[in-house]
């Protein structure tokens, strides 16, 4: 751009040297002018003519000499800068092929010219980290802070980058979560962000930063969602008491309590920690909203306090699903554990019948060796074990058919 710029000036100073020659020419030819310049005892005279021709024709002289002067300054630093992109270019291409020593070795050599850069600098530093030499690769970043004057975005996000890479996801959460202060909505950070808050498992810290995730468009909004929900169940699994769980639970909006995810999570804690009734309001809408097998299941594991409203309301769900197998199961397990032995066995038969599943046979067989009956409870729980390897279950003896 710069030397287009040249070579339009000096185009518009001929153009106008042209046209002042055509102009003023002839008035020069006819009158020439007259100079006398006198220092001391000498004298010297010419026209106006000369003197300018003498003027321009010493300032070229003048010029040809300087430019003849620095042509050897000028040559050495073009081949330096040639050089140095050559070490750069090596250095880059050996960096892409995991060649770490070479590409250390081109890139240090690079850096050394005038054209050292931040990116070249940030480049060695990937290398050294590859080497194993975090010493050298904290140099690299410190002369690439150097450049600015003082830390710049794109080397501590470089920085974050590299301790990522070198399995320090929490030493680059501080640094990670300073940059996220600056630039909000940055990919590259963000990114980032949400792989140490994983690796970290800082469950808590995912959810809140899902929607500013989903505000970058790195992720859609289904995924967001799933996202959102996986934080925050795995949110609620690790809470260490009551406390923790309830607080954790009444952060969320309510959107994100009710998905199906989060109430199972929310209520295989509770369960964990001996306090179902917690989560039985949420178990109930989500299963009238979905009808889930998986939380009718936690629904069927409850203690003796309220076992029997979720009886009742199980059996409220049979009368409009009466082929609901998992809605069998799940009474069968509740009549189990309140020992009716009787409406146990009725539901957890059908529920082998309709759809056989280990659970279910692993109930039966503990209705029957309740009952005495230890052959068929013992090919009941083969049958949960054939089940789970993925074999057919066999036909039980005929005692286990005296249901009535």
């Amino acid at each position: 751009m710069k030397r287009r710029l040249l070579l339009v000036a000096v185009a518009v100073i001929a153009v106008i040297a042209v046209v002042a020659g055509a102009w003023l020419g002839p008035t020069l030819i006819q009158n020439p002018g007259y100079v006398l310049i006198e220092i001391g005892g000498w004298r010297v005279q010419m026209s106006f003519v000369v003197l300018a021709g003498a003027v321009i024709g010493a300032w070229l002289l003048i010029s040809l000499l300087i430019g003849l002067l620095r042509a050897p300054g000028r040559a050495v630093r073009r081949f330096r800068a040639a050089r140095d992109r050559r070490n750069l270019d090596r250095g880059l291409l050996a960096l892409s092929e995991g060649d770490w020593a070479r590409a250390e070795r081109a890139l240090a050599r690079a850096m050394k010219g005038p054209g050292a850069s931040t990116s070249g600098y940030l480049a060695a530093a990937r290398a050294a980290q590859g080497l194993a030499a975090p010493e050298r690769r904290d140099q690299y970043l410190a002369l690439a802070d150097r450049r600015f004057g003082q830390r710049h975005f794109a080397t501590a996000l470089a920085r974050a980058r590299l301790l990522v890479g070198e399995g320090e996801p929490q030493a680059a959460i501080e640094l990670l979560e300073q940059l996220h202060i600056k630039r909000p909505k940055h990919e590259g950070v963000l990114k980032l962000l949400l792989q140490s808050y994983q690796a970290c498992d800082r469950w808590h810290d995912v959810r809140l930063l899902v929607p500013a995730i989903r505000k970058a468009g790195i992720v859609s909004g289904e995924r967001a969602e799933e996202l959102a929900s996986l934080a925050a169940a795995r949110e609620l699994e690790a809470a260490r008491d009551v406390a923790e769980l309830t607080a954790a639970h009444d952060s969320m909006k309510r959107a994100l309590k009710h998905r199906p995810e989060v109430v199972a999570a929310f209520a295989g804690r509770a369960l964990e920690l001996d306090r179902p009734e917690l989560a039985e309001p949420d178990l109930r809408r989500a299963i009238e909203a979905t009808f889930d097998p998986r939380l009718l299941g936690l629904y069927s594991q409850s203690d003796a306090g309220d076992r029997a409203v979720r009886i009742r309301k199980c059996e409220q769900w049979l009368a409009d699903k009466p082929e609901s197998a998992d809605l069998h199961l799940a009474l069968g397990r509740m009549y189990l554990d309140e020992r009716d032995d009787d409406k146990a066995r009725e539901h957890l038969e059908f529920a082998v019948r309709k759809s056989p599943n280990p659970a279910a046979y692993a109930a039966l067989g503990q209705v029957l060796d309740r009952a005495g009956q230890l052959e068929p409870a013992t090919q009941c729980y083969r049958n949960a074990l054939r089940l789970e390897q993925g074999r057919a279950p066999e036909p039980l003896p005929p005692a286990s058919a005296q249901s009535k």
